[in-house]
């Protein structure tokens, strides 16, 4: 039996201390990772931080707040054991889809990563992030102005204009005009490049391989704009930011409608422009084992969902938040499973609602996940549409999307 020692007026124990001192040392531990693999074992793997853009380590939290405090606390309301701590921090890192939508997933062990990102350099560059696509923004000009700017003041140190006789000699022809020294030659590469024309420097036809440089650096010079602006775009145009206006509801419910058991939970959009040719769908996500034995930690199951009492068509039409429901019948994962059962379970719920961006047209996906202490048995959703006489509108309480209430399902 470990020591114990009194804290506050209650007794907690060393070996829940020890714990929280453990975990503490993996937290500061930046560069190491502990992961299972398909066994089921515990190993540690290196992780290189400067190389971790675009994927996301995010250990999402459950919910609010409240939440976490209620699966903390016991029935009698006392301090929770080291048994309850461990449970609720396991459920939290294993945790596939944020509730944001984030993937809670990381790539390791990648053969020739760099070399695959740079075959679709395109892609890759509209993938970072904003602060290194503005550097390779400003950098592209830079270097080709110097590079360029190198070139110029190359072909005219070689012809010799800047040599003092000739510049004093009014009868000598120079390659570039106004060219007094290598700040003469950047400027001109950026006069050239962007086709700004002053009016003091200009080529002359003393230097032939001057004028096809610059049909050149003019050409470049295009490409350079082309690209790098395409990517912004492409960038500015990604419809990324359209699921933050996209909002689940937190909990999912378990509710009779018609007879029969249904897992629902309700999407709605936050704009006024629409998501056309919407549809959802949700695959249940657990560990099964074959009859021949063979153990899939992570298999994916087709969940039939929709927007009709029934279940059926997962088409939706999102002029207010809906109801997605799931019919728990035989076909359903959940058809055996008791209330308790499903708490007791490890599996989770993840759900994608696809759409096209109205004002954009381009493709959104929203996504969220629902644990089985977030499925709430005998419960519905609360009434958030009503009529505004006065305004002659229909008024959408937004701020009850989460809202349930207790029904009579058995």
């Amino acid at each position: 039996m470990p020591a114990t020692r009194e804290m506050n007026g209650s007794t907690c124990s060393v070996e829940m201390e020890d714990e929280w001192k453990r975990e503490e040392r993996e937290s500061m531990s930046p560069h190491l990772t502990n992961m299972e693999n398909e066994e089921g074992a515990s190993e540690q793997l290196q992780r290189d931080p400067d190389k971790d853009h675009g994927a996301h380590f995010n250990y999402a939290h459950f919910g609010d707040t409240d939440f976490k405090e209620a699966t903390l606390q016991t029935r009698s309301g006392s301090i929770p054991n080291t048994k309850s701590l461990k449970d609720l921090g396991r459920q939290e890192r294993r945790r596939i889809i944020s509730k944001s939508g984030d993937c809670n997933t990381q790539l390791y062990r990648v053969s020739d990563k760099n070399r695959r990102l740079m075959q679709d350099v395109f892609t890759t560059m509209v993938d970072m992030q904003w602060r290194y696509v503005f550097l390779a923004f400003i950098a592209s000009f830079i270097v080709s102005w110097f590079g360029f700017g190198v070139i110029w003041w190359f072909m005219s140190y070689v012809h010799g204009d800047y040599l003092l006789e000739n510049i004093n000699n009014s009868t000598f022809v120079p390659c570039i005009l106004a060219n007094k020294n290598f700040a003469s030659a950047f400027l001109f590469s950026q006069e050239t490049q962007h086709t700004i024309g002053y009016g003091s420097r200009q080529t002359t036809e003393e230097c032939p391989e001057a004028i096809i440089l610059q049909c050149i650096q003019s050409i470049v010079g295009v490409l350079i704009q082309a690209c790098m602006a395409g990517v912004v775009f492409a960038k500015l145009a990604r419809p990324k930011c359209r699921t933050n206006t996209v909002v689940f509801s937190k909990n999912a419910v378990i509710t009779m409608r018609n007879g029969g058991l249904f897992l629902v939970f309700r999407v709605g959009n936050m704009r006024r422009s629409h998501l056309l040719e919407a549809h959802v769908r949700a695959q249940l996500v657990q560990k099964v084992t074959t009859d021949e034995g063979e153990i899939i930690h992570f298999h994916q199951e087709e969940l039939k969902v929709g927007t009709q009492l029934s279940g059926e068509d997962d088409r939706a039409l999102l002029l207010w938040p809906i109801f997605i429901a799931h019919p728990i019948d035989e076909e359903s994962p959940l058809w055996r499973m008791s209330p308790q059962d499903i708490q007791n379970s490890n599996f989770e719920i993840i759900v994608v609602l696809e759409g096209i961006v109205e004002p954009t047209g381009n493709t959104t996906q929203a996504r969220t996940s629902y644990l089985p202490q977030e499925i709430l048995w005998g419960y519905r959703f609360d009434n958030l549409v009503s009529y505004a006489r006065k305004q002659g509108v229909y008024a959408i309480d937004c701020s009850s999307i989460d809202q349930t209430v207790p029904d009579n399902t058995p």
